[in-house]
């Protein structure tokens, strides 16, 4: 299968700021059916899985892209749609926050988790996704080595004033290994952002107090929030970082779901404050030889180039971005709105974590929709605030999904093996009279258990959902 090799420059460099005109603008200017539309609708009616991922909340000529991808090189759209959504993150990073209201803001900072199974193609998606963080890194590499040689060369100059020379620094987007003192120092050489970028994300969650016993998750919950962080470094010297911007990204597989909630990372808000993205349905890869067209790799480029250099001369001060008034009364109903009451604590806990998030993908679809359709960005739209909710819903479903994976077998553990025995035999949805006939039926001339024990069994809420009266769900 032809797939874009790991950091290797696959995605051909676009040296304008403009997009490229593709098939889809040639539908707008005809009596061509619009084919974006038809792939949204085609999906909405044939995806098996009940939570795709909402492509249709970026503009159109990135969900061409995203499609393209996803047929030529049969990435999942899930994977391509929140891997997208994660680079634009990075790229803009704090060049430009959220104004909610007065003395709160909020950045674009994401952590996200790509779950499948082996051979999905989960790095490989990520890879394309933030090939052209890649190369801008390249470019950065170049300027440096550049730079570092002519620091050299006036070393050995001896007119020169030595005291005065500053060693150049190497400006980096992406960092997979590091210490956390590291971690700080290589995001204080490039203040707009810091994305942890990691194939396994076991590895990363490994490394949590390894250094030291000050409890890592608390401080990635503090660069989550985005609030200070000042380290004291064996030399003596201290770094603090003001206004810190880290994002994270990385795939799991689903065995190692577990391992998310272990530390203590279940009980502080931890692993709720992660986005999950957890196919329902995946293909198995098949090997060709397709080729996505330059076209879709150059403007994929441009786009992420394009939201690097938003206000890129403002010295790492944040441009702050207002929520229009409609806008603003629809997200503050819509959260008003949410339920109050839950089954499982950790029901509610996620639900409040994600509705931060829906401020920040509103600024990021915000922001794409500035460079690929020329919105405006002075306020955060309607539009924004809506997709942000969309993405809100799909990420709440995967969470969800996500916990039952974590305590199934736990709590699996915990029954009887009479209890697992019915639970196996009982399909996934049942009447009473149903659950009753397989729960009771005769062995050994005897029923198994009776009808009063089974309906003491079907309240057992980690187990069974009612669906309606005389209706029930198996959980697990």
């Amino acid at each position: 299968m032809d797939m874009p090799k790991k950091n290797t420059s696959n995605i051909p460099e676009n040296k304008g700021g403009g997009l490229q005109k593709s098939y889809y603008e040639d539908t707008q200017n005809s009596s061509k059916i619009d084919i974006i539309d038809l792939e949204n609708d085609f999906l909405k009616l044939n995806r098996k899985s009940v939570n795709p991922f909402p492509v249709d909340v970026f503009p159109k000529k990135l969900q061409e892209i995203i499609f393209e991808a996803s047929d030529k090189y049969q990435f999942s759209l899930d994977y391509l749609g929140a891997g997208m959504l994660s680079a634009a993150s990075t790229a803009i990073g704090i060049s430009h926050k959220v104004e909610v209201k007065n003395g709160w803001k909020e950045k674009a900072n994401l952590f996200t988790v790509i779950v499948g199974r082996p051979g999905d193609s989960k790095s490989h998606a990520l890879n394309f996704c933030f090939k052209p963080l890649h190369i801008k890194e390249n470019q950065f590499f170049l300027e440096y080595e550049n730079q570092l040689l002519e620091y050299e060369k006036s070393l050995n100059d001896i007119t020169e004033n030595k005291n005065k020379l500053e060693k150049p620094i190497l400006k980096k987007f992406l960092i997979s290994d590091f210490t956390p003192e590291a971690l700080i120092l290589v995001h204080s050489n490039n203040k707009r952002s810091l994305c942890i970028y990691v194939d396994e994300l076991k590895g990363w969650l490994s490394n949590f107090n390894r250094y030291n016993n000050s409890g890592e998750a608390e401080t990635y919950l503090s660069f989550w929030t985005g609030t200070q962080v000042t380290t004291d470094r064996a030399s003596g010297k201290s770094l603090r970082l003001e206004d810190p911007f880290i994002g994270v990204i990385g795939s799991t597989q689903i065995a190692v779901l577990k391992e998310f909630a272990k530390g203590g990372r279940s009980s502080n808000g931890f692993i709720d404050r992660l986005l999950f993205v957890y196919p329902e349905t995946q293909k198995t890869l098949k090997w060709n030889i397709n080729k996505i067209d330059n076209i879709h790799l150059e403007n994929y480029y441009t786009i992420i180039s394009n939201l690097i250099e938003l206000d890129n001369n403002k010295d790492d001060k944040s441009v702050l971005i207002p929520i229009e008034k409609k806008a603003k009364l629809h997200l503050f109903d819509w959260q008003n709105n949410r339920p109050e009451n839950y089954l499982f604590d950790y029901e509610r806990s996620i639900d409040i974590k994600l509705q931060q998030y829906v401020i920040r993908f509103a600024l990021i679809l915000q922001l794409i929709h500035h460079v690929v359709d020329d919105k405006p960005k002075k306020q955060i739209e309607l539009f924004a605030i809506k997709g942000g909710i969309q993405l809100f819903e799909y990420f709440y479903h995967n969470a969800i999904r996500v916990r039952h994976e974590i305590t199934k077998k736990n709590y699996l553990d915990t029954l009887t093996e009479l209890q697992k025995d019915i639970l196996e035999d009982l399909p996934n949805t049942f009447s009473t009279r149903e659950g009753i006939n397989k729960a009771c039926k005769i062995i050994n001339g005897k029923p198994r258990i009776s009808e009063r024990q089974f309906k003491t069994y079907l309240n057992d809420q980690k187990l069974f959902k009612r669906l309606s009266r005389g209706k029930y769900e198996k959980r697990l």
